[in-house]
């Protein structure tokens, strides 16, 4: 009887458990090509909540989305003068810092001018 009941509650433990990811917190990266414009969001409870609060933060239905996954950091890198060269990258990775250098390195292979991050974050 007592193997049994130790059984059911570790069965229902992980029932539990596999039912939904705790803090699966979403985020969003939205840069408008055009006009320069970019936005951000994070740690938000869906992707599409996350997507629509970069796209509001951007000001642009034009702005392109870039999903940042749960436990993801993100980060966004232009040119200093989006007007002028409007060369720019997202990347997404494991750590904020890996982050914003792959968004630079990217940036930097698509012009001659100087890249700079311009926001960068991790979800839970």
């Amino acid at each position: 009887m007592r193997k049994t009941g130790i059984l059911t509650v570790a069965a229902a433990i992980v029932t539990l458990a596999g039912a939904a990811p705790a803090f699966a917190d979403f985020g969003a990266i939205a840069y408008d090509q055009a006009t320069g414009r970019y936005g951000f969001s994070w740690n938000q409870p869906t992707q599409d909540r996350a997507n629509a609060l970069a796209r509001k933060d951007c000001g642009s239905d034009s702005c392109r989305l870039i999903p940042v996954p749960p436990a993801k950091c993100g980060a966004l890198a232009t040119t200093d003068n989006p007007k002028e060269s409007n060369a720019w990258a997202a990347a997404i990775r494991d750590q904020k810092s890996a982050a914003e250098l792959g968004a630079m390195q990217d940036c930097q292979k698509r012009t001659a001018g100087q890249c700079k991050v311009r926001g960068s974050e991790c979800n839970r």
